[in-house]
């Protein structure tokens, strides 16, 4: 057996050291490769050495000086054994050098391959740790301030409470509003507009139910300026000898009758040059019900006046309403407190003192008395149930609203009233209309008045 493996040629290990392995496996130690092996020489044997040198325990082998048997293949039977070679054989062994052939360990390199990396030259510092915030130490509030701040806590709550029941209280009066489409309108682009100033033109119509249209009995235009605050009340004489448009000259208050609103906004914008884009329409009986809604008006009546007022109940409102034509009649004139039949009444009489030019300020202060009652969200509530679903208007949800919000800072404004034509700007005249009839109308200075409503509606 020795000389089978003597000759024949050991392929699996001819690149492993020529070193004798041991008979028992399990004493096995794989060499180390890089250990430098100690300089000596072997010493050369004789002849008879060689022959007796045939064994693994061999006294030559076990000397000090360790000397190799040149003969080892001999004993390397157990060395083709493949079970001892897997170590240097097995093709998992690559598995074990991964790391140093993997390719992505390029990437934990990259701060050495990066060119944007700056070598420092001085040797890296150990890192401090980050440094910690110190802790701001608490102020102590004291009592007052916090009951301060609960206060004004409070107080902020309720003013947001407030406006919430405000906002929907208004919301809820104008969903009630009867609401009417503008019509065609041909404006006068030179009229005049301020954005510090609202104005909406209310028209008394002298219709006796909620379908007649009637005739515009009275118009005011009621402009609030915020930078003044003022409420300027404004009357339009209805015997204004103007232009109305596709019609020619006639009265003023003709233009309701030929056109509606519409054309009497118009017919005020180009012949007194003041824009108008809202309207607010009140016919006898919801007249007569928001002075109920409210409680009633003061005013200082006299005597000439209460008789006329009984006059009017009597031939017209107390039937209109339903009433005995007897009823809510005065006795004499004085400081009377007016409910609705008596203060329309009032606003109506036109044959006590200078005709037309006195109804125009009876009716100018009866809406001065009713100003300040009806921004009382109790009479709003109340004018909301009977009154308001017979008023029309033009104006959208969210104007209605903006200007609902403008009510309970005008109570504080002043009231102011204007008359145009103003005095010494018209003179009255007779003048003869297309079917032959001959009526008495007001010759108007149409310029001069222009300049007075902007001195008294837009100043600043």
């Amino acid at each position: 057996m020795t000389d089978r493996f003597q000759n024949e040629e050991n392929t699996d290990n001819e690149n492993t050291m020529n070193i004798p392995i041991p008979s028992n496996p399990q004493n096995y130690r794989r060499p180390n490769v890089n250990r430098q092996r100690p300089n000596y020489q072997r010493p050369r044997q004789n002849n008879q050495q060689q022959q007796n040198n045939t064994g693994y325990n061999n006294s030559v082998y076990q000397n000090q000086n360790r000397q190799y048997n040149p003969d080892y293949r001999q004993y390397n039977h157990n060395y083709d054994n493949r079970q001892y070679s897997q170590n240097y054989q097995n093709p998992n062994y690559q598995q074990y050098s991964r790391n140093y052939q993997n390719p992505n360990y390029q990437q934990y390199s990259q701060n050495y391959q990066n060119t944007n990396y700056q070598r420092r030259d001085y040797p890296q510092q150990r890192q401090s740790p980050p440094p910690q915030r110190k802790k701001k130490k608490r102020k102590h509030r004291s009592i007052f301030g916090r009951i301060v701040r609960k206060i004004v806590l409070t107080l902020f709550t309720i003013l947001v409470l407030l406006f919430a029941i405000y906002s929907c209280t208004a919301l809820t009066v104008i969903s009630k509003v009867g609401k009417e489409e503008t019509g065609d309108r041909n404006r006068t682009d030179s009229a005049m507009s301020r954005s510090y100033v609202k104005s909406v033109l209310i028209i008394g119509t002298d219709g006796r139910s909620d379908d007649e249209q009637g005739r515009s009995d009275s118009m005011i235009l009621l402009s609030f300026n915020s930078r003044t605050n003022e409420i300027i009340l404004t009357s339009f004489m209805r015997d204004c000898y103007v232009n109305i448009q596709n019609y020619g000259m006639d009265k003023l208050n003709a233009a309701y009758s030929y056109g509606g609103a519409e054309l009497l906004m118009d017919t005020i914008e180009n012949n007194f040059m003041v824009k108008i884009d809202d309207y607010i329409t009140v016919n006898f009986v919801s007249f007569a019900g928001i002075i109920d809604a409210v409680g009633g008006i003061d005013i200082d009546v006299s005597d000439e006046e209460a008789h006329e007022i009984n006059n009017i109940l009597f031939s017209e409102v107390n039937q209109l309403m339903g009433d005995d034509q007897w009823a809510d009649f005065l006795e004499s004139g004085g400081k009377l407190h007016l409910n609705g039949k008596q203060a329309l009444s009032y606003a109506r009489i036109r044959y006590v003192g200078n005709s037309d030019f006195e109804r125009t300020s009876r009716q100018r202060e009866v809406f001065e008395k009713l100003i300040p009652k009806a921004i009382n969200p109790v009479a709003v509530g109340k004018i909301a149930k009977s009154v308001i679903p017979k008023i029309n208007t033009n104006m959208s949800t969210m104007g209605m609203y903006l200007l609902s919000l403008k009510l309970p800072t005008a109570i504080r404004y002043d009231v102011k009233q204007l008359q145009i034509p103003a005095e010494n700007t018209f003179y009255p005249e007779d003048v003869w209309l297309y079917d032959g009839t001959v009526q008495s109308v007001l010759q108007v200075d149409f310029n001069t008045n222009s300049d007075i409503i902007e001195d008294e509606i837009f100043s600043h």
